[in-house]
């Protein structure tokens, strides 16, 4: 029976040790994970945060770009540098780069093209990327003529010439418009669907016709759909310089002239528009 007494407690003594070495490995497992994640929220918390926007986010091409940040909680030694994106492929790319000094500042970005551009901030610290902002957009504008918009024109192609007129020697036109309408809003010139463009500027000259008389006046207006109409007004035979707003919805020009039916007058039409797409249309 001792010699089955010993048999039997052998095994038991080499179960409790292993149980116990069981324990200890994971207790040191468990004491090992937490101390990880203790380390790495801590490094979390010290890579700051930052704010930042565009001081305007609607800019002439080319033009230095104003932005202004605020950060707080980064490292000793940090450097910002924003980013935008290039090409169809949609890559990133650094486009200017600035060692923190105070916690706000504004900086000048270099100019874009004409375009709409999709930008971010990066903090950094030597080598080391800390974290990536929020993204903003941001719309660049540039000159586009009458004739270039022209083909976006659903109410008919535009006729681009020159006519000698009495105001001028030669007046050059990208189109032009016979009416004989006397009341608003008269007759529908052109129509453009949604546009990338922010204001317009025609020049609009008046052409000697038969029975013109020196008192009446031809009128030219703007409509769109979200914005109220505005309007220009000419004296027979004279030239002027229509400037409007535009909020980037379909427009109409429509002219009349107070002379109606009895004294047709035509219309000469040219001029530019300040748009972030080359053809001006989205």
């Amino acid at each position: 029976m001792a010699g089955q007494t010993l048999c039997y407690n052998r095994p038991m003594r080499i179960h409790r040790t292993a149980i116990a070495s069981a324990f200890l490995v994971f207790a040191t497992i468990t004491v090992a994970s937490g101390f990880s994640a203790v380390t790495n929220a801590a490094a979390s918390s010290a890579r700051g945060s930052a704010t930042w926007n565009f001081t305007a986010t609607r800019v002439d091409a080319a033009a230095p770009v104003g932005a202004t940040y605020a950060v707080q909680g980064v490292r000793a030694g940090s450097s910002l540098t924003f980013e935008r994106e290039f090409g169809t492929a949609h890559v990133w790319k650094s486009v200017a780069t600035f060692k923190l000094g105070a916690s706000t500042a504004t900086v000048n970005l270099p100019g874009d093209p004409v375009g709409a551009y999709v930008y971010k901030l990066r903090v950094s610290t030597g080598n080391r990327i800390d974290f990536y902002s929020a993204t903003r957009r941001l719309f660049s504008y540039g000159s586009v003529t009458l004739s270039t918009l022209c083909p976006g024109n659903t109410n008919g192609g535009c006729n681009s010439g020159s006519v000698q007129l009495q105001n001028s020697t030669i007046y050059s036109y990208e189109n032009v418009a016979n009416t004989y309408s006397k009341a608003s809003p008269g007759s529908l010139v052109m129509s453009f669907p949604n546009t990338s463009c922010r204001s317009g500027s025609l020049t609009i000259e008046t052409g000697w016709t038969n029975g013109l008389d020196p008192n009446d006046s031809s009128y030219v207006q703007i409509t769109q759909s979200a914005s109220d109409p505005q309007i220009t007004s000419l004296p027979d035979t004279s030239q002027t310089v229509f400037k409007f707003n535009l909020d980037g919805g379909p427009f109409d020009v429509d002219n009349w002239h107070s002379g109606g039916t009895n004294a047709e007058v035509v219309i000469y039409y040219s001029g530019t528009f300040n748009c972030y797409t080359l053809n001006g249309l989205r």
